[in-house]
């Protein structure tokens, strides 16, 4: 499955490269978003509420009503996933907050743990915090909490150069059962069915904006 993703700043639809480079304005999300849908679910990212540098929770109400949306960015207590849940999201991403505990009060259906990794190691806060964990530990601790991953390899994100797919085995098989989304890098249909034989969905931004895929 493809899952188109509208990561949000200051209102907008943007694109970054490794989460730092602004590369395009992808226009108004909720244009986005009715174009998006058709896929199924789209993946809506708070890249202000991430990075702590402001929020954009009104447009993003106005977003799940629109259609299935599964809501991450700045997801850091367990009423702000509550509060998405009751707004109507899908599922909730949770990242930086992402803690056995934290999951235990929640829906595990609909919670997604997002697993950020640059070469390998777990990375937080934006992108910005390295932490020592490598990503398939801390997807071992998180699988029986959460009924999905998101997996994502930072240093591929908005390259569309490919992305390292030893790596996504690697965390496909510490998930176990558990459903994994890979993200950074897909670009070509043959990437997405490689992502499709191991039965992991695709999250994509840059290459459908631009139109490679």
């Amino acid at each position: 499955m493809i899952v188109p993703s509208i990561d949000l700043m200051k209102g907008r639809a943007v694109q970054l490269r490794q989460g730092m480079e602004f590369l395009l304005d992808g226009g108004d999300p909720l244009e986005r978003l009715e174009q998006f849908r058709v896929a199924g679910e789209v993946a809506v990212i708070d890249l202000d509420a991430a990075m702590g540098t402001g929020s954009n929770t009104d447009l993003i109400h106005r977003m799940v009503r629109q259609a299935p949306c599964r809501v991450g960015g700045g997801v850091r207590d367990v009423n702000t996933a509550r509060a998405w849940h009751d707004a109507g999201a899908a599922s909730v991403i949770v990242g930086t907050a992402a803690t056995p505990e934290f999951f235990q009060e929640l829906p595990r259906d609909r919670m997604i743990a997002a697993v950020d990794a640059r070469a390998g190691q777990v990375v937080t806060e934006g992108w910005k915090a390295a932490t020592e964990d490598a990503v398939t530990d801390r997807v071992r601790r998180l699988a029986p909490f959460v009924g999905g991953f998101l997996f994502t390899q930072v240093e591929h994100e908005g390259e569309m150069a490919g992305f390292n797919r030893d790596l996504v085995v690697r965390v496909v098989e510490a998930a176990g059962k558990v459903r994994v989304t890979a993200a950074g890098g897909i670009t070509t249909s043959s990437d997405i069915a490689w992502l499709d034989s191991l039965d992991v969905d695709a999250q994509v931004g840059r290459a459908i904006y631009e139109g490679a895929l």
